[in-house]
């Protein structure tokens, strides 16, 4: 099948700002989400590891800004969102089981511009060498025969907290993380596996600088600069060549109650 973009007589010029957030809790960051509306104003918001069981609270703290949101919810653990601006053609896409045990992925689709938006929470997967750490990886796998079924008939947008650090120099100091599941061989693999679905890591190349998105709580490792890339957008070419601008939102960690991760924002022009 066709992408429908390959139509161009039947597309409008079609501006959309995106941010992807993990949150660490949506009752603990709500003054923060409220600010980041206000001042970013997004036309899609993903966010992850809502902490929370009430699906008709996430819906409706979203509806006073007018977002239409889809969501998993979990209770006390993981949980994600995704909240959209209501002038959006939009349907609810479920192409797996990936919320079978645990409220992780959720999916929607701009039908229009036929832009496939999949937002996750990945499994961390510590301690390696046990169940957590084989979950995370048939998890990931899952994910990759998914978006492998959908990617020759939508273009992608793949964000979310990933837990994996692809490269050495996507931490401070990747020695650190030798003995921890974000950065073992088999989780690169996996996000390798990823990008081999002909996806693309905006951020990768672009930013050489503070360019960490999670910062832990622990000693101050913010003010620090010492942290890692886990948050991620990889996008279809198509899309790529669409990208008006990205950021890391590191301004969000500097506020009061923050959390331990960043909002990353990118903004399409297609």
């Amino acid at each position: 099948m066709l992408k429908i973009h390959a139509d161009a007589a039947l597309l409008l010029v079609f501006k959309v700002k995106f941010i992807s957030w993990n949150v660490n809790s949506l009752r603990a960051r709500e003054p923060l989400v409220q600010e980041i509306i206000k001042r970013e104003k997004p036309d899609i918001l993903c966010l992850q590891e809502l902490k929370i069981d009430d699906h008709e609270y996430v819906s409706n703290f979203f509806l006073q800004f007018n977002y239409q949101t889809i969501t998993q919810t979990q209770k006390s653990y993981n949980g994600v969102s995704i909240s959209y601006n209501q002038n959006l053609d939009v349907t609810d896409l479920t192409i797996s089981e990936l919320n079978k045990t645990q409220a992780r992925n959720n999916i929607i689709l701009l039908k229009q511009q036929g832009i496939a938006i999949i937002n996750n929470y990945f499994p961390n997967g510590n301690p390696i060498g046990t169940d957590k750490f084989t979950y995370k990886l048939e998890w990931m796998d899952e994910l990759h025969e998914s978006i492998k079924k959908i990617k020759d008939e939508y273009e992608i947008v793949l964000t979310g907290d990933f837990n994996v650090i692809p490269e050495d120099n996507d931490a401070h100091d990747i020695k650190k993380y030798k003995k921890d599941a974000l950065a073992q061989p088999e989780s690169r693999k996996r996000f390798n596996k990823l990008l081999n679905l002909d996806l693309l890591d905006v951020f990768k190349n672009e930013i050489k600088k503070l360019s960490y998105t999670f910062f832990d709580y622990k000693t101050y490792k913010f003010g620090k600069e010492e942290g890692i890339r886990i948050d991620f957008f990889l996008v279809s070419p198509f899309l790529k060549s669409k990208i008006m601008n990205i950021k890391v939102l590191k301004e969000y960690r500097e506020m009061e109650r923050p959390s331990d991760h960043c909002p990353i924002l990118m903004e399409l022009n297609i």
